[in-house]
């Protein structure tokens, strides 16, 4: 696949909002340039209409970013805190499914599935064994 990079978007206050722009409106700039979405998105130049557009989160519990919307239409992605990537030769027919919820790679640009659900507290018991075990073995045994 072939990916277009649209960059890292962060969440910001305009020092005066636009005409007509209502009091509670949400605004993000691209973190490279400081240009705003909705300027991006308006300038219509900017993604191809038949491809795919995806945001993705940074997710802590997976050290990975996490794919949310990959929609075909650009105005319907908000991108605070997130990356945009637009694929240009996706084959399939249902983006959201074939890339949503996914783990996403920038630098490889490869998606993965999430990895089994282990609740937490079935984690820190494992986590405990295996500690104990390793003590274990740095002693000579139980």
């Amino acid at each position: 696949m072939t990916f277009i990079d649209h960059g890292k978007w962060q969440p910001y206050t305009p020092a005066t909002l636009p005409p007509g722009v209502p009091s509670g409106a949400l605004f993000v700039r691209r973190e490279s340039d400081g240009i705003d979405w909705y300027d991006y998105v308006k300038d219509g130049g900017n993604f191809s209409p038949d491809t795919v557009k995806f945001t993705a989160l940074w997710h802590p519990t997976y050290q990975s970013y996490l794919v949310g919307a990959a929609v075909y239409d650009v105005t319907l992605l908000f991108p605070p805190n997130q990356l945009v990537r637009e694929i240009t030769d996706y084959a399939g027919s249902d983006p959201q499914a074939d890339f949503g919820s996914k783990l996403y790679d920038p630098a490889t640009d490869a998606f993965s599935d999430l990895p089994p659900f282990e609740p937490p507290v079935q984690r820190e018991i494992r986590e405990l064994r295996d500690r104990v075990a390793a003590l274990e073995a740095k002693q000579g045994g139980a």
